[in-house]
């Protein structure tokens, strides 16, 4: 009998193999449910709704540090932030480099001029406020200040007539007073300061009415001489003033005159030194003005341009190094030769 092949072999160990049977997996039975009852939902878990986010009107995610919300950014039709071009500060923004030195020094002398005009408008206007704000802080309506400023115009006018009006203004006021207050008026003595008079009345040289009215004219002429006064030295004390102005004026005249005749760059001087100087000499008496200007003048000195110099080649370079004899050095530009008079003026 001939031998199996190797092949019949493999298929007699292949019929051996006994495979174990699959087992079913057991069925659960089914809940029986009562006819005429519905079967139950299925029931799933709720999912915890999140908190919906915090937002503004206009639909704002963050606050400010006060509370507010802060403005939504602009977006572009791609969604990225637009990025808005930053505005033009005429007044701090750098002076462009390629400009000339005298440009740039004008525009400076400009900008100074302009920071001071805005700063001598701030202040009015802080000063108006100020006043207006008083006004208001009284209660006042604008018709009492209107009669107000008509009492004060009569009182002061200097005119019988004027003043005798200002009177029944105020005795009308007085009344009204009074009688809102529900309170009898009081009037003065006018014997009060007149010892003489009083003394004559309690001997019976004068009678009360009498004595009264002598004392009412005595303290008519003597408030009329207080007014008087008072206007004279008011007249007295303007007078002084513009005459004082006028002098000033005619003083600076004159250095002016004297200025051009002895320097040719008087007109550069003068363009950079009026700007820097006018808030200082609104501060500094007519009298003493044409000094002070002097004095400033004096110590401007305009820059120069510097001569072109050959340097040599392979010379070396010495940084940092100064000029022998504590020499100063010239300044640059007509900014910084203004701020040398300066620093020089209010160093004296």
């Amino acid at each position: 009998m001939a031998e199996p092949t190797l092949m019949e072999e493999m298929d007699t160990a292949l019929e051996d193999v006994v495979l174990e049977p699959e087992t079913p997996e057991a069925e659960t039975p089914e809940e029986e449910i009562p006819e005429g009852e519905d079967m139950p939902a299925e029931e799933t878990p709720e999912e915890e709704e999140a908190p919906e986010e915090e937002r503004g009107p206009n639909g704002e995610r963050e606050r400010n540090p006060d509370g507010t919300w802060k403005a939504a950014p602009k977006l572009d039709k791609d969604g990225k932030p637009i990025v808005e071009p930053k505005k033009a500060d005429p007044l701090n923004d750098p002076i462009p480099k390629e400009l000339k030195k005298d440009t740039q020094d004008r525009i400076r002398t400009l900008i100074e001029t302009t920071k001071t005009v805005t700063a001598e408008r701030d202040e009015l206007k802080t000063n108006f406020d100020f006043m207006v704000n008083g006004i208001q802080a009284t209660g006042a309506t604008p018709a009492q200040y209107g009669e107000t400023l008509s009492w004060l115009a009569l009182f002061n006018s200097n005119d019988p007539k004027q003043q005798e009006k200002a009177l029944e203004l105020v005795e009308s006021v007085a009344e009204r007073l009074s009688t809102l207050l529900g309170k009898e008026r009081t009037i003065g003595d006018p014997l009060s300061t007149h010892a003489d008079l009083k003394e004559a009345v309690a001997k019976g040289k004068l009678t009360p009415e009498y004595a009264k009215e002598i004392a009412r004219i005595r303290n008519g002429q003597q408030f009329r001489t207080e007014l008087t006064t008072n206007a004279s030295q008011e007249q007295q004390r303007q007078q002084q003033a513009a005459e004082e102005e006028r002098q000033g004026r005619a003083a600076l005249t004159e250095l002016e005159k004297t200025l051009i005749a002895s320097d040719p760059d008087y007109a550069r001087k003068k363009a950079i030194l009026v700007p820097a100087l006018k808030p200082l000499m609104l501060t500094i008496p007519w009298k003493d003005r044409k000094d002070k200007f002097l004095e400033a003048y004096k110590n401007l000195q305009m820059p120069k341009a510097a001569p072109k110099k050959n340097i040599p080649q392979n010379q070396p370079l010495r940084a940092g190094k100064q000029p022998a004899g504590g020499q100063t050095r010239a300044p640059g530009s007509a900014l910084e030769a203004m701020n040398a008079a300066l620093s020089g003026m209010n160093g004296k």
